[in-house]
């Protein structure tokens, strides 16, 4: 049995998320636990006056909890699955703390949450608390492209640059994961500035009882070399490692070197060591 938690802010985005976890674990028995973090300070005085006989934790959940419990009913009528159930939370702290604590205390295998990136020249809010579960929460974590529709998963792809090793934790979590789904394996190995060109030899040994592409480029920027793969191969989602030495200098940074998250669009897996 699986954990899931379904983050939301109550956007399309964050619903088409959803779906995609409904269409993604259909086979699997899931509890899925649909999360709103709420901002105390979006209320004023006045509206808790207007429940007087409720408690301020009532008063204050009411809205989100109706919400929560609309999108649950929703999901639980479109897709008819007995495999699947469903739970509400909703927690009142910094977003990043709150969903660390729901990983531990709800025994969490995989957070699922929309992201549309950056909107103009202001990061919204979803796109950036995204960016930030991927950074800090150490959990399995599926970040869905604004109204990317699901399709069978076949094709995953490994992007690598210069500091990733095919081994430890995350390649553990990353064998599982192929084997689970039956996903065929893209590998490459990108050097921008044609970094240690000898660790080729490594992953070729580590991932030889793959039967993956395996492909190295030189001297071509992050992005480029990527969303160039991307464009030119059948490639259904995204699979990235993250180390902690990576929290303020990730794949998904607005270095030259790096790339947005926002302009991936596919699919992204986050796996942690």
């Amino acid at each position: 049995m699986k954990n899931i938690l379904l983050l939301s802010d109550f956007s399309s985005n964050s619903k088409n998320a959803m779906h995609y976890a409904m269409h993604f674990f259909k086979n699997e028995i899931c509890t899925f636990y649909l999360m709103h973090v709420h901002k105390i300070r979006s209320f004023v005085s006045d509206d808790l006056m207007h429940s007087p006989k409720e408690s301020i934790y009532q008063s204050i959940t009411k809205v989100p909890r109706e919400k929560l419990n609309s999108i649950s009913e929703e999901l639980k009528t479109t897709y008819k699955n007995d495999k699947h159930q469903f739970e509400i939370h909703i927690d009142f702290d910094v977003f990043t703390d709150a969903v660390k604590q729901a990983v531990k205390t709800k025994h969490i295998d995989f957070i699922v949450m929309g992201t549309n990136g950056i909107s103009g020249a202001k990061e919204v809010l979803f796109g950036s608390n995204t960016i930030n579960v991927i950074k800090k929460v150490h959990c399995k974590t599926l970040a869905i492209p604004e109204d990317y529709k699901f399709s069978p998963m076949k094709e995953l792809f490994l992007p690598l640059d210069s500091r990733d090793h095919i081994e430890g934790k995350h390649y553990l979590d990353l064998l599982e994961f192929i084997e689970a789904y039956q996903l065929n394996l893209h590998v490459l190995r990108i050097n921008p500035n044609h970094e240690n060109q000898k660790i080729e030899k490594e992953d070729k040994s580590n991932l030889s009882i793959l039967a993956c592409k395996y492909h190295v480029v030189n001297g071509v920027p992050m992005e480029f070399a990527l969303l160039t793969y991307l464009q030119t191969n059948p490639i259904d989602v995204l699979v990235v490692f993250m180390k902690k030495e990576r929290v303020l200098d990730t794949l998904f940074s607005q270095k030259s070197t790096q790339i947005s998250i926002s302009k991936i669009p596919k699919p992204v897996l986050v796996l942690h060591a």
